[in-house]
């Protein structure tokens, strides 16, 4: 069901739930959720209270969101490598497809068929060739740092976590999108997965440890959640 609030729309779903809870996605979509029995007047006043809450929120996430633009890849669009913007320049005379950045552009040389999805799995390609040099020394630092040893890391795009770790394996992902954000929000997630081996939960100790070893982790923790709707675990 969709209601309106000032001329954009919300999403409403009635769950068994006790309270209503309100969420914005990386796209700037405002869902809210509310209890079944709960009367809609209820939750138009409750939107109205949370008015300039949302309106903040997603004029954050339109000046912090560093998605790539994955449906046209034509040139003139503006993507992120560790933080910093750059501008697409496709190159379609090419014989042989490559992806490379220079100062501040990005360049992709396809051949004239090259569809759009071929030219984001270029991209993605080379974000994850860059995060795959970055990964061992970054790991290796930290290791040493909070005394703790990975048995294996992959990466992949994942939609809802920024990292996830098995404490037994002592195995752990990171995600593949976090190469367009600043290098130390990957160093934070890092810490935040390698901390996962001495404190499965995110209970009070776990806190404390991370604030042991990375002090300014909120900061970095904020920053990941206004550019997309994802965790760590």
């Amino acid at each position: 069901m969709m209601i309106e609030m000032d001329g954009f729309p919300i999403q409403f779903l009635r769950k068994r739930i006790k309270n209503i809870n309100l969420r914005i996605n990386a796209q700037g979509e405002v869902k809210v959720s509310a209890p079944l029995n709960l009367p809609l007047l209820f939750v138009h006043r409750f939107l109205q209270e949370k008015k300039e809450w949302i309106s903040e929120r997603r004029k954050q996430l339109q000046l912090y969101s560093t998605r790539p633009c994955a449906k046209d890849m034509k040139t003139g669009e503006r993507h992120f490598f560790l933080g910093n913007p750059y501008t697409l320049i496709v190159h379609e005379s090419s014989r042989k497809s490559s992806f490379w950045v220079d100062k501040a552009l990005m360049n992709c040389c396809v051949t004239a068929q090259t569809t759009s999805l071929e030219k984001h799995d270029l991209l993605q390609n080379w974000y994850r060739q860059q995060m795959k040099l970055l990964l061992p020394d970054l790991i290796k630092k930290w290791e040493l740092i909070i005394g703790v040893e990975v048995e294996w890391c992959g990466v992949k795009a994942m939609k809802t976590r920024w990292g996830s770790c098995n404490p037994l394996k002592k195995r752990i992902w990171i995600n593949l999108h976090l190469m367009q954000k600043p290098l130390i929000c990957l160093e934070y997630v890092i810490v935040h997965e390698l901390v996962h081996l001495l404190e499965a939960s995110h209970n009070t100790r776990f806190y404390a440890l991370m604030s042991q070893y990375m002090p300014n982790w909120r900061v970095y923790q904020k920053h990941l959640s206004l550019g997309e709707a994802c965790n760590s675990k």
